[in-house]
């Protein structure tokens, strides 16, 4: 079954709060969320959907997406043989997996994480009056209109919580599966709370893939690394073509605390990735990496804020996106270096590279520093395939073609090498860098 509703003369807006009232009325979420669930709606009224001179969205054209009426697809299906295959080698004792927004404990498979992890509902994690404290403040601050969306939804989530002095062999792959709509589009609001104890280690693997068509991913991700702790995060997404995928990451970092991020984009109708990061404590170390390969009209999107709240903190960026045809890519990332945050080390470099006349790429980095003791630097550059290589590859006796896709797979495969886990590396390959194959032939 499914809560349609039709765009009202009112606008998006309208419609975001007519399904908003479906979903209290038919589908009944938990008590324990549904103060959340209202305040977030609260919000969502304040922020609106954004237009096109709106500080988040500037590069960022939301209004095919505003303007669709969605649904809430309340039962899935999905084949145990699908879930397979993207189930990563290394982690078929060690993945959860969410078809729709909702977990589907027939499909997942945790056992070789032992006692370790704690995994539970985000009404068990709400129990824990420090989680309630973070899920209540970032809702009632949450400056992004979809992230606040994916909270006025909210009715199933999950916890994993990282016990103390443990470190995690296996990796964690989270698999989101969306099934698509076959009477019109669907919206699904996969939620994720990551909590890693002083001293533990995780290595997590979030993939986003499609059994279907024609739907929404909006998703949001809460994660505390608490001293001592590492957190290694590595996030696919590979949906299918006529998709949208939005996700949020919100990363909180403690004292000597690191954070590992690596994002790939495969491309879709659009992606657009929020990622806010706060280095709260001395000591905390952040490094975001991206990639995204793009053709025909796909779009991706990237939006990060860095918070250097104290001493002694540590930020890298680096971005690269491949180009072709009418594809485009933007990067709007900010690092602020707050008054007493002295020390600081940041760094950003995002490369586009142009293999068409056709495609776009728009770079915004940016620094705002109100400290005086920092080390900052930050680039962009967008520009084509250097002749001068292509020469000298041609006078080795490749073909143009030839040429051409082994530069393009060098420059992506620079970030896609740069993660620490083979089976992800050889999928993206076979997948990601595949598509460079077909855009030189």
């Amino acid at each position: 079954m499914s809560s349609v509703i039709e765009e009202s003369k009112n606008g998006a807006e309208s419609a975001v709060l007519a399904l908003h009232k479906q979903f209290l009325d038919a589908d009944q979420p938990s008590a324990d969320l549904l103060p959340f669930n209202k305040k977030a709606l609260d919000i969502f009224e304040c922020l609106k959907f954004p237009h096109r001179k709106h500080e988040m969205y500037t590069f960022v054209n939301t209004k095919a997406l505003a303007d669709t009426s969605f649904s809430l697809k309340t039962e899935n299906s999905v084949q145990n043989s699908f879930v397979k295959q993207h189930v990563y080698a290394g982690c078929e004792r060690s993945h959860l997996t969410f078809v729709d927004g909702a977990l589907c404990p027939e499909l997942s498979d945790a056992t070789a994480l032992g006692t370790s992890v704690k995994i539970g509902s985000l009404i068990e994690a709400i129990k824990d009056e420090a989680f309630k404290n973070i899920l209540q403040k970032s809702i009632e601050q949450e400056n992004d209109v979809f992230a606040s969306i994916n909270s006025a939804f909210m009715k199933q989530g999950i916890m994993v919580k990282v016990g103390r002095d443990k470190q995690v062999e296996v990796p964690l792959q989270i698999l989101n599966v969306s099934s698509g709509g076959d009477s019109g589009p669907v919206m699904t609001v996969p939620r994720a709370y990551i909590h890693l104890e002083p001293s533990s280690e995780l290595k997590l693997i979030v993939k986003y893939v499609g059994d279907g068509s024609n739907y929404f991913v909006n998703s949001v991700q809460d994660m505390v690394v608490e001293d001592n702790a590492t957190l290694t995060h590595i996030q696919i997404e590979a949906d299918s073509k006529d998709a949208w995928n939005f996700s949020k990451n919100r990363i909180f970092l403690k004292r000597d605390s690191k954070y590992l991020g690596y994002q790939t984009v495969s491309g879709t109708r659009l992606v657009r990735n929020h990622n806010e990061v706060w280095l709260n404590e001395p000591g905390a170390e952040m490094e975001l990496n991206g990639v995204s390969v793009l053709e025909e009209d796909e779009q991706s999107h990237q939006f990060v804020r860095v918070h250097h709240e104290v001493e002694n903190c540590t930020s890298h960026q680096y971005f690269k996106n491949i180009i072709n045809d009418r594809a485009r890519a933007s990067f709007d990332g900010t690092v602020v270096v707050n008054k007493g945050a002295q020390l600081t080390n940041s760094d950003q470099l995002i490369n586009n590279l142009m293999l068409s006349d056709e495609g776009h790429a728009d770079c915004k980095p940016n620094l705002m520093i109100f400290a005086d003791d920092v080390k900052c630097a930050h680039g962009a550059t967008v520009g084509q395939l250097d002749d001068d290589q292509l020469f000298y590859l041609k006078t080795r006796g490749l073909s143009d073609p030839i040429a051409k896709e082994i530069l393009t797979r060098s420059f992506a495969r620079s970030i896609v090498q740069k993660i620490p886990f083979e089976s992800v590396v050889k999928e993206l390959d076979e997948t990601l860098l595949k598509k460079l194959e077909a855009n030189n032939e």
